[in-house]
């Protein structure tokens, strides 16, 4: 039987694994060899960051002399970093924040920044909300964790960015309400699992209607494979046209059919005077 020989698994990449980066946050070796139990990070890594850059290229940030971003929950720094490098191979000189809430995270992330000689990128210990730094060109949130997603994507509308993306996580606010909602959807379903599921399903689609309403296109894919994660939705929102009334009719209709009171991006937007009580 003919040996299989080994070949380049990151030729295909768009980050290559000697990447100084992947070094600093462990995902490669000394070698510049991603290490067996880093490769489905990897792989993760470098999907998102090809929808990142093809999001980002169909905006005008791209014409700008400088491309801000801010990372919400941005954990050990991993597509934090990917952002980072690509944007700088691309000529577009990026200044990156990253924002979490665990200490160790934020400090083991200034370090490794330090070490790949990412000047513009930092990291900072506090909670979204109390970070107040101004316009960002681009707003990105992944697994931020129930009405977590909701205060990014505020963030990202209120400040008008020419881009959002978020991949959200354990959706439980509107679970409350369909556990008591007595429509016609909701009494032929059960089982608690589909329940969630389906409160999942209702509360990011009503985050892209709120989107629409602020002019954002927005798509919806899946991130990475389900074998990975089973939170694998990804939404992407760019800036395009004008606030929509039209969204907002459909959105106030979609809360009676479904039976639940609203989301908390609903809130915020009505205490910033985007949406009017009637």
């Amino acid at each position: 039987m003919t040996e299989t020989k080994p070949h380049n698994r990151d030729k295909n990449y768009r980050i290559k694994s000697d990447s100084p980066f992947l070094q600093a946050l462990g995902v490669a070796n000394d070698a510049a060899e991603i290490k067996p139990n880093k490769y489905a990070k990897y792989r993760q890594i470098c999907r998102f960051v090809e929808i990142f850059i093809e999001r980002i290229e169909r905006t005008q940030a791209v014409k700008q002399k400088r491309v801000k971003i801010l990372d919400i929950g941005s954990g050990k720094g991993y597509l934090t970093f990917a952002m980072y490098d690509q944007l700088a191979k691309a000529g577009l000189n990026p200044k990156i924040d990253g924002v979490d809430t665990r200490a160790e995270m934020v400090d083991l992330c200034n370090a490794a920044a330090q070490t790949s000689g990412f000047e513009n990128l930092a990291f900072h210990n506090m909670k979204a909300e109390d970070f107040v730094e101004g316009y960002y060109d681009a707003i990105v949130a992944l697994h931020a964790c129930d009405t977590a997603t909701d205060d990014a994507l505020f963030y990202g509308i209120r400040s008008k960015s020419k881009l959002i993306v978020c991949a959200p996580c354990c959706q439980h606010e509107v679970l409350v309400d369909l556990q008591k909602s007595e429509t016609e959807n909701r009494k032929f379903i059960s089982h608690g699992l589909f329940l969630q599921k389906q409160a999942d399903l209702i509360t990011d689609n009503a985050r892209v209607m709120l989107l629409r309403s602020q002019g954002y296109q927005v798509d919806v894919i899946d991130f990475v494979s389900t074998e990975h994660t089973q939170k694998n939705t990804l939404i992407t929102a760019i800036k395009k046209n004008k606030p929509s009334s039209k969204y907002l009719e459909q959105y106030e209709a979609y809360k009676k059919v479904y039976g639940f009171g609203g989301i908390k991006l609903e809130m915020l937007m009505r205490e910033a005077g985007l949406i009017h009580s009637e």
